[in-house]
């Protein structure tokens, strides 16, 4: 991957319904799992490595596919990262969102959200919703509700 060409983004929006199956299973796992060590630093992939963990029992190529392309924007980007500012009031903001039935599998909505403290991010997160929402300003609600209980 040293030689391998940079991405501009981290996740492409079309998908190949009929790929085959990824045969080393094992090399996507651990792959995977040292992306997610990378989101700690990297919140930036941390929707995409996220969707990449919802495959980890059965890849397909094109699941291998997204995941080398990960790995190209993070090779792009390698100056990117968190950076922690002295702060001059500790004001906390919480900043949340959510998709509705993003998800074509199941239709459940991806929450997300970003804590500061000042100017600095001490938390965030992409996670599914536990329930099927009806409409888009339920998933806003549930978003909401899980944000305020970080």
């Amino acid at each position: 991957m040293t030689n391998a060409k940079s991405s501009a983004t981290p996740f492409h929006t079309s998908t190949d319904a009929a790929s085959a199956a990824f045969e080393d299973h094992v090399l996507y796992r651990s792959t995977v799992g040292a992306l997610q060590y990378a989101t700690i630093t990297r919140p930036d992939i941390a929707f995409v490595v996220n969707k990449a963990c919802q495959k980890m029992q059965h890849p397909f190529i094109a699941d291998w596919t997204a995941v080398k392309r990960i790995l190209r924007y993070l090779l792009g980007t390698l100056s990117y990262g968190l950076q922690f500012k002295r702060a001059t009031s500790l004001q906390l903001q919480v900043y949340s969102d959510a998709d509705w039935a993003g998800d074509i599998t199941d239709r459940r909505s991806t929450s997300g959200l970003a804590i500061f403290l000042g100017p600095n991010i001490i938390s965030w997160c992409s996670r599914k919703q536990k329930t099927v929402s009806r409409s888009s300003t339920e998933a806003e609600y549930r978003a909401l509700v899980d944000a305020t209980s970080d």
